[in-house]
Parts: structure tokens; sequence; C-alpha cells
């Protein structure tokens, strides 16, 4: 016959400091504690191993301005004198600064430059290798840089990029956010680099691209057709959330407030993932802007305080 156990007597002021404890500390009428934006990896960990890390999504943060990107090939300090010569032809992609003041890398998820120096007049086919694989494009030089909208994969799809004259040679792309498209996105990755090399006629040039992989995430290209997201720069093996968030406020002052968890990725060692955003996520994100402030969503990626679609 099944016996229940007695409970152990606790004295009564015993009893609710255990309570209380138990509880988080979080005193009647006061508002929780937002969880922290993310926690440091305290071990290795092999992607999708019972030991891989969770890192936490922030609560809420506070709508914040676009980062400042590289200003013009010609103030990258990789580039100008007294750091290279001013004779011969070259060709560089810049995304200016990283946040420490190094730079001479492209930041994935950064917006970036293309930048031609020496060559003669007329087009100038630009060729990246990445992972043994080629992709060309033609750089057109123009008056004038016209107002179409640059792609996320600018030097891998194949398609003319604009440069424009800036005096002295120089010639300079618009800016375009750097996250190539599959595969050149696992390979650039993968070998954190790349080879940009400019021929026109007999004048060529040639250069290798190091690769910066800050923590971020960004739509990629064919975002309205393809809902994916590209997560990068986490720890190997970390599991990285994805959450929705909702706006609060006025312009001024908005801040974005956790909704839900809607998915998370396994970084993989070459710390680049791509999620698919459900079917009722991105319509969400998708909607018409409330008009108050309040209400427009977005989704966000755990230790940015920026919003990714």
């Amino acid at each position: 016959m099944a016996t229940r156990s007695r409970a152990q007597w606790q004295p009564p002021l015993l009893w609710m400091l255990s309570l209380f404890l138990g509880a988080g500390c979080t005193m009647p009428g006061e508002p929780p504690t937002a969880a922290p934006a993310g926690r440091a990896a305290t071990r290795s960990a092999t992607p999708g191993s019972p030991d891989a890390l969770d890192i936490l999504l922030a609560q809420q943060f506070a709508m914040g301005g676009e980062g400042a990107g590289p200003v013009s090939c010609r103030d990258d300090p990789d580039e100008r004198p007294p750091s290279r010569p001013a004779a011969g032809p070259r060709v560089w992609v810049t995304s200016g600064e990283d946040t420490t003041g190094a730079s001479g890398a492209v930041g994935m998820g950064e917006e970036s430059l293309l930048c031609l120096q020496g060559f003669p007049p007329g087009p100038i086919t630009v060729t990246v290798k990445a992972g043994g694989r080629t992709y060309t494009t033609v750089a057109k030089p123009v008056a004038e840089l016209s107002a179409t909208p640059s792609a996320t994969d600018d030097l891998f799809n194949g398609r003319p990029m604009e440069v424009e004259d800036e005096g002295g040679g120089l010639l300079q792309s618009g800016f375009w956010s750097f996250l190539p498209s599959e595969p050149a996105l696992t390979d650039v990755a993968r070998s954190r680099r790349f080879t940009v090399a400019a021929r026109s006629g007999g004048v060529r040039a040639e250069s290798e691209v190091p690769l910066r992989l800050p923590r971020g995430a960004a739509a990629t290209e064919g975002w309205e057709h393809n809902h994916r997201i590209a997560v990068y720069g986490y720890p190997a093996g970390a599991r990285v959330p994805i959450g929705l968030y909702l706006s609060k406020g006025q312009e001024a002052d908005r801040t974005m407030v956790l909704r839900r968890e809607v998915g998370r990725v396994v970084m993989p060692r070459h710390q680049v993932a791509i999620f698919t955003v459900p079917p009722d996520v991105f319509r969400a994100v998708n909607a018409e802007p409330a008009g108050d402030g309040n209400g427009d969503a977005c989704l966000s990626v755990a230790d940015l305080a920026t919003c990714v679609t």
C-alpha cells in the first residue's frame, strides 16, 4: 500500500525566506529585471552537441542610429599615403574602420565600397575568387551614381557596378551591405578572405581582402521571396535565438520590446547560419507601420540592439 511521506516542518520565518529567494528576490510591485543581452561562452562546444551554449535575447532595447561605415575610398586609412604609394593601379574593397579603429578588412553585413585606382577610361572587369569559385562583374565609370538600389550580394551576382570618378584617377562605387549569396557566403566565411582583381586592357591589379565577422544578422538578398536572414559572428556551437519585437513610444524615444522568440540557429564552425522566417512572422514584420510609433514589428537577434528587418 502506498504511503505519503510527511512534509518536513519548517519554521514560518525560514519558509518565507526560502520562498522569497526562490522567486528571484523580486519585491512585490517591482518590475522584473530585463534579461541580459547575451552571455559569454564559458566552454567550447561542437555545433549541435548538448554542450552548445544558449545566448539570451534582450527583453527590450532602444532604437539607435546606424553605424557610420566607410566615408570614402580616399579616407580608407590602409590605402591612403603613406600606407600605399600613389603610383600603380590598385583595387580593394573596404568597410572602413571597425569599432576598435582597425581597418583593412570587409565586415560581414557592413556598408562597403569597391575602390579602383589608376585604370584607363572605360569599363573595368572585376573578378572575385572565393572557395575555388570565380565571380565576374564589370565596373562601369559614370559621371554620377544613379539611384538604382544596391544589392547585398554585389560583386558576386554578375550585375554591373557603377563607379564614380573621385578625381586623381580614383573610382568609387556606391555603398552596399556586404552579404554574398550562397555559395559565396559560406566560401568567404570559411576562408575569412577573398581575392579581388581588376583589369582594363593591359592594366591589371589584384589584392587579398580579409573578412571580419562581427556579431550580427541581416536579411539576405531576395528577402521578400526567400524570407531568410543570415546570422553571423557568434561562437561556433552557440544556440542563437531570433526574437520578434514590437515598438513602443514615439520616434525620439522608441523602444523595441520582446514579444516572443520565433526560432534559433546553432552556429556552425564557419560562424554563419541561415534562418528562414516563419510565414506568420514574415507577415508581421512586413505589415504597414501603425503610424503612431506603437506596435511596429521587427526581428532582432541576441546581443544586437537593432532591428534586422
